[in-house]
């Protein structure tokens, strides 16, 4: 079988890991009373306080470079988690200001200036300029990808139409898609809260990391790619960040995978075309 893209360095498929750095905003947004609770804003911070530095460690461990797409509003919270992020060489991304679904802005004004708002905070805390996007919720609207590109974005990782990054044409030029699946989304699997309720209850580490070695091993033998999300509040935990290990050593046995920042994909994808 004939590999659909030439990877990096002859290698046979791309692995993508990212983590959508959600916090406290999603609460927030849901709800701004439940700013007062700390019940909500505790789950949310686990995720920059506890669950981030055990998510680096874990990486340095292993020399892996990843993607964490961040909203404004966390940036601005958290700057020093955002910081240690770009110190270690890894890539940050946007991600909305307070995890907003573009889906659901009253229009293409309101979505622009939020980008913008959300753009100025990350030249301000961070000193950078992002090239990749998610959508919250991998839910972006029918303006997205035109704005994106038209504010010097390179992709963005939200659609789940296909295995292989594409690319959408706007009228600003090309976006790269790396795109996604819920069937790698940590949050599908392990996502919880009581009050209110949301989720589909807890699963099994061990049948998680099962799927997620299958769709490995599905993209390894096709040559293709492999792109798994996670949520620092939802994957942080111990006994996940071990199954987590787990995949990583599995994907690492073999000798020809390219672990790689979402941009770094993107571009190569555009230098094959």
């Amino acid at each position: 079988m004939d590999r659909p893209i030439k990877w990096e360095n002859g290698a046979r498929c791309a692995v993508m890991i990212s983590f959508d750095v959600d916090g406290e905003s999603p609460w927030i947004l849901r709800d701004p009373a439940l700013a007062e609770r700390p019940l909500h804003m505790g789950m949310g911070a686990y995720g920059p306080k506890t669950g981030m530095p055990r998510i680096l460690r874990v990486l340095d461990k292993y020399d892996i470079k990843c993607g964490f797409f961040i909203p404004g509003w966390i940036v601005e919270r958290y700057p020093d988690m955002a910081r240690e992020v770009l110190r270690r060489g890894h890539e940050i991304g946007h991600h909305g200001y307070l995890h907003e679904k573009p889906f659901f802005l009253s229009g293409r004004e309101e979505e622009e200036a939020l980008l913008v708002k959300t753009l100025d905070i990350f030249q301000n805390v961070l000193g950078i300029r992002p090239q990749g996007s998610r959508a919250p919720s991998c839910d972006p609207s029918k303006h997205t990808m035109e704005l994106l590109r038209k504010h010097g974005f390179v992709y963005h990782s939200n659609l789940m139409d296909a295995d292989l990054p594409y690319c959408h044409k706007t009228a600003y030029g090309e976006l790269v898609e790396l795109p996604t699946a819920w069937v790698n989304d940590d949050w599908v699997y392990f996502g919880f809260s009581a009050v209110p309720p949301v989720g589909n209850g807890i699963w099994s580490q061990e049948d998680v990391f099962e799927i997620w070695k299958e769709e490995f091993e599905g993209a390894y033998e096709e040559g293709g790619f492999f792109n798994v999300m996670g949520h620092p509040q939802v994957i942080g935990r111990p006994s996940r960040m071990r199954m987590v290990e787990r995949l990583i050593q599995h994907i690492l046995a073999k000798k020809d995978v390219w672990i790689a920042r979402p941009l770094e994909i993107a571009e190569h994808f555009l230098s094959q075309r």
